[in-house]
Formats: C-alpha cells, sequence, structure tokens
C-alpha cells in the first residue's frame, strides 16, 4: 500500500536530493553570480533545505508511534535516507561556506568551532550510517552518536534560525515552528510512547 502512493523510495531520496538541491544552488550562481552575494544566498538555501530533511529524519519515528499510517510508514521506513539527504544538503552549504571565503579572500565567514564540529558530527553519523562501519561501531555507541548528534542538530538550527527570525519572520518562522512541534512530538512520545491514532 505504502509502495503505490509513494514510487520514491530509499537511494531514489537521496538521488532526487541531491539534483534539487544542486539544482537550487546553480540557479542561484546563474542568476546572482560566482560573487560574495551568489555565496551568501546559497548558504541560506542550502540551510533550509538540509533543515528540512533533517525534521523529516528527526521525527520519521515519533510521527509514526502518534499516528500510524502509509504516509509516516513511508517516512519512518525511509528515515536514514532523509538523513543521508541533509548530509548531502550540507555538503553543498559547505561548498559554499568555502566559496564566500574564497571570493572574500578569506576575510569572511569566520569558522566556529561549533560549526566545524557540526560538520565532524554529520561526517561521522553518515559514515556509521552504513551497515559495516555501524556494525564496527557497535549498536550502543551507534545509538549515542546519533541520538547526541540528532539533538545536536535540532538545537543548532534552532538556534539559527531564531535569530534569523527577527531579520527575515516570513521565511523563518514556518522552519522555527517545525523545529518546535518536531521536539514536541520527540518528547510526547518519550513521555508515552504509544500510538495515539491508526
Amino acid at each position: 500500500m505504502t509502495g503505490k502512493r509513494f514510487s520514491l523510495q530509499g537511494w531514489g531520496i537521496v538521488g532526487f536530493s541531491t539534483l534539487a538541491v544542486g539544482s537550487i544552488v546553480t540557479v542561484i550562481f546563474l542568476f546572482q553570480g560566482i560573487d560574495e552575494l551568489g555565496m551568501r544566498m546559497a548558504i541560506r538555501a542550502t540551510a533550509r533545505t538540509s533543515c528540512i530533511f533533517f525534521i523529516a529524519a528527526f521525527v520519521a519515528s515519533a510521527l509514526h508511534k502518534i499516528w500510524s499510517n502509509p504516509y509516516t510508514a513511508w517516512l519512518l521506513k525511509n528515515r536514514r535516507y532523509f538523513g543521508l539527504s541533509m548530509a548531502v544538503s550540507h555538503t553543498y552549504h559547505a561548498i559554499a561556506w568555502t566559496g564566500l571565503w574564497l571570493v572574500t579572500s578569506g576575510k569572511s565567514p569566520q569558522f566556529a568551532g561549533l560549526a566545524i564540529l557540526g560538520y565532524v558530527v554529520l561526517l561521522a553519523m553518515t559514515i556509521t550510517s552504513f551497515r559495516r562501519p555501524a556494525a564496527l561501531l557497535g549498536q550502543r555507541a551507534w545509538k549515542i552518536l546519533h541520538r547526541t548528534g540528532m539533538y545536536y542538530f535540532w538545537l543548532a538550527f534552532t538556534a539559527e534560525f531564531s535569530v534569523k527570525l527577527t531579520q527575515s519572520p516570513l521565511i523563518y518562522l514556518p522552519f522555527f515552528t517545525l523545529l518546535v512541534l518536531a521536539i514536541f512530538l520527540r518528547l510526547l512520545t518519550a513521555i508515552k510512547p504509544t500510538k495515539l491514532a491508526s
């Protein structure tokens, strides 16, 4: 039933995400140019796409516990691939940051330690999303890494978008609202891990 409603599955999601985010960045560079403003626009755009993929992975399990239906089952089944899509999107994000550093001759951006740590965590989570590295890490360590990493990124997105909210409320309010709802769902299922609807 789920397969009939959703033809996009597994690695197809990652492929589509790679193409979609790459197209967004390409369009920005074509119309704006490969300059400081173009790089900053690409940075903002890829932060938003990364947030969308992150939220999909972050709420998948909780959402399925609350509303068990073919849609949430599809989301849960493909949670890993949404996480990998976030990694792809954030790779574009890193490329844009590097591009900004190059076009400003190293004057911008100032790379923060927490941002670098975020990429280290993301790399570790991406590598251990595959079976063999996950087996080498061990189930307990895998759970600690991925759970800690997910909450780290939730905090990073929420903190960043709360600042942007004062600058561009119409753009960032939906993202901020989704992040708040996402943590609410996670906490709700952690307190009462039962299906409320089916």
